[in-house]
């Protein structure tokens, strides 16, 4: 009887434990996405500034007088576009570790 009992629950233990696995893996997922989205909002905002650093240096770049102030712009919507794809990189490898979570979730 003691040990159809210690089976019984041990079998429940593990079947308990693999169900929290599960779980965790579904909250990892659920949080990889948010990461993902945040960091999509961030990358459009580092491109907008790039976008409008740009336009205020394609504006300057026939004054004379503003050289110094569209070379500024110009080195801004770099350093911009230089964050944008930086981040991407970021999301890139949070959409990698996603997939292998979702694959080794279905095994």
């Amino acid at each position: 009887m003691k040990r159809i009992f210690l089976l019984t629950f041990s079998f429940f233990l593990i079947l308990w434990g693999l169900a929290g696995h599960a779980m965790s893996r579904s909250e990892e997922i659920q949080h990889i996405d948010t990461e993902i989205a945040q960091l999509q909002d961030v990358k459009r905002g580092y491109e907008a500034r790039a976008l409008r650093h740009e336009n205020l240096a394609e504006y300057l770049q026939f004054d004379q007088q503003a050289y110094l102030e569209t070379r500024r712009h110009w080195q801004l919507a770099e350093e911009n576009r230089n964050k944008a794809a930086l981040v991407q990189r970021k999301i890139d490898l949070l959409e990698a570790r996603k997939a292998k979570l979702e694959k080794n979730a279905f095994k």
